[in-house]
């Protein structure tokens, strides 16, 4: 069986993580698979200690799931360097990078709906 580490960018923001945790427990609702979550950079976990955890507690296949909208420099440079250091320690381990969220006409739904909302950021 797979495992998923949902990896998102990191904010100093408490309502930013907040935000992230509750995406990934309702994300863990909707797959049997192991499922973790971390951050590329700001807060922890960051990726390879949660990698680290991981392989300790028997993961051998992991898929990387960026919790990014595009496919920027995180994601075609950094998590890759990130995820092949990682990977350089665990001969066993096979990682996957998934592709970002990136184009999905749900989004334009979530724009509508959040446009004709209060503002709650300002």
């Amino acid at each position: 069986m797979k495992s998923i580490l949902v990896v998102g960018h990191g904010s100093r923001s408490k309502d930013a993580l907040e935000v992230f945790n509750k995406v990934l427990e309702n994300f863990k609702l909707k797959v049997e698979d192991n499922v973790e979550g971390c951050f590329m950079e700001l807060c922890a976990p960051n990726i390879p200690d949660t990698i680290d955890i991981m392989y300790k507690n028997g993961a051998r296949n992991i898929v990387v799931v960026p919790y990014f909208l595009f496919c920027g420099i995180h994601i075609k440079d950094d998590i890759p360097g990130i995820l092949k250091e990682v990977k350089a320690k665990y001969v066993d381990l096979k990682i996957s990078l998934a592709r970002p969220i990136g184009y999905n006409k749900i989004i334009a739904d979530i724009l509508k709906e959040n446009s004709e909302g209060e503002l709650t950021c300002i």
